[in-house]
């Protein structure tokens, strides 16, 4: 096999159709082009194509895939090949048990980012009360934070803010397609701005998945990320911090007493962070959480 301008090379490809030699073949493709997870990327593709679940597809190896089918998962395949993102290529990803649409306009979720779903959803049972809770989510994306909050809090009433239209539109699919578009007001600005006309925002829980990536960081990022995703969702300054810096400045102000602002930050950031909290002289409780990968992941500080 061999691959030629992220051209898959027609001649050079499966034994035959059958499932299982795709697969193999695929796989070698991938392994041939340093594609990460080779034999997990092919699966997925197949899996999409042929609307088959991936544990059936070693269930019904034997099947013959259709020349038509196959000729789909070429094009996929290349497009993989050139550094497209395996999820912008299939349109969904899961995050948090649920499907969530994306294309070339927003961040896709990342599994280390359901660690700030986890622990907002143990402060809000923290700060339940009576009536409806009310949240924020700076920096929506996708939606896949706020949709999956307001899945697991029927209490919850969540401000989703984005600066882009575009992301707005995909999050508000997303959130129509789990049913909680009722519960969810998105809305346009540039972190807190849409709150600005409106005072303080009586708020318990502020979370955000902002732009994080230094400059330096940047340069080492594989190009399916740097290329292929919108730099306004990752790229946060220099040292990566400069939204950060904003958000713990201004969340004060939106907070009730007691409640809690969570970010998500990157590798090596959190004594930074943290510094920058405590300096904030707002908050009282500050906290460092690690993700599945033992990374300093989250920040949880609350608000005096």
């Amino acid at each position: 096999m061999s691959v030629r301008g992220g051209r898959v090379e027609r001649q050079a490809g499966p034994k035959t159709n059958r499932i299982i030699d795709v697969i193999n073949w695929g796989r070698g493709v991938f392994i041939d082009a340093e594609i990460p997870h080779a034999r997990y990327t092919v699966e997925i593709l197949l899996e999409h194509i042929l609307g088959k679940k991936r544990a059936e597809l070693y269930l019904d190896y034997d099947h013959l895939i259709p020349d038509g089918r196959m000729r789909e998962l070429m094009r996929y395949i290349e497009k993989r090949l050139a550094h497209w993102p395996l999820w912008q290529l299939i349109g969904t990803v899961e995050f948090y048990g649920l499907s969530f649409r994306v294309n070339d306009r927003v961040l896709i979720p990342r599994p280390e980012t359901e660690l700030l779903v986890e622990l907002a959803l143990k402060e809000l049972a923290r700060l339940s009360h009576p009536g409806i809770t009310y949240a924020a989510d700076i920096g929506t994306g996708s939606g896949n934070i706020a949709v999956t909050l307001a899945r697991q809090r029927g209490d919850l009433f969540i401000y989703a803010i984005d600066l882009s239209p575009d992301v707005l539109v995909v999050a508000e699919e997303n959130a129509r397609a789990h049913g909680v578009e009722g519960s969810i007001s998105f809305m346009r600005g540039d972190l807190f701005e849409p709150f600005a006309a409106r005072g303080e925002a009586g708020l318990e829980c502020i979370v955000s998945n902002p732009p994080y990536v230094s400059s330096s960081d940047w340069a080492d990022l594989p190009p399916e990320v740097c290329e292929r995703e919108p730099s306004l969702a990752l790229r946060g300054g220099e040292d990566g911090l400069d939204c950060i810096r904003r958000i713990i400045e201004d969340a004060p102000r939106y907070l009730k007493a007691g409640g809690v602002l969570l970010l998500e930050i990157g590798r090596g950031q959190a004594v930074a962070v943290n510094e920058l909290v405590h300096a904030s002289g707002d908050y009282g409780r500050v906290e460092t959480h690690r993700d599945f990968a033992g990374i300093e992941r989250a920040v949880l500080a609350e608000r005096i």
